[in-house]
């Protein structure tokens, strides 16, 4: 009997939930979820190692290489084949304080409290709360 998920914590909800592709029409459509737009946002934005990546999201570091693996496939699909990106979804939370860590957080959301859809706290969307 396989373990139940861990729940991933995020920082935030990106404000940008989806790109179409320039050129031509959609051959299909991608969905990466909250905890892959994370793992791409921590790694590749932040430049944070797989660990310091781990730590921040309360999971194990293979679990971070697993989800990440998974997200770049996906981006690769969307790139490669001219397909639709959609962000959304996935068994995560929001992080419940401010944390040392995210003093210069750029995109952490306990410093703007009014997120643009009005999210409130303990507020749950699409297995996401707050």
């Amino acid at each position: 009997m396989a373990r139940p998920q861990k729940q991933r914590c995020i920082c935030s909800v990106p404000d940008v939930t989806g790109f179409e592709p320039a050129g031509c029409v959609p051959g299909g459509t991608v969905s990466l979820t909250y905890d892959q737009y994370e793992v791409i946002r921590l790694l590749d934005y932040m430049q944070m190692t797989q660990e310091q990546c781990a730590k921040r999201m309360g999971i194990s570091r293979p679990t971070v290489t697993r989800i990440y693996e998974e997200a770049r496939r996906k981006m690769a699909d969307m790139m490669v084949n001219g397909k639709s990106l959609v962000i959304g979804g996935g068994d995560v939370y929001v992080c419940p304080a401010m944390r040392p860590e995210c003093e210069g957080e750029e995109h952490c959301c306990h410093k703007n409290r009014t997120l643009s859809r009005g999210w409130r706290e303990k507020e749950s969307v699409t297995g996401v709360s707050k």
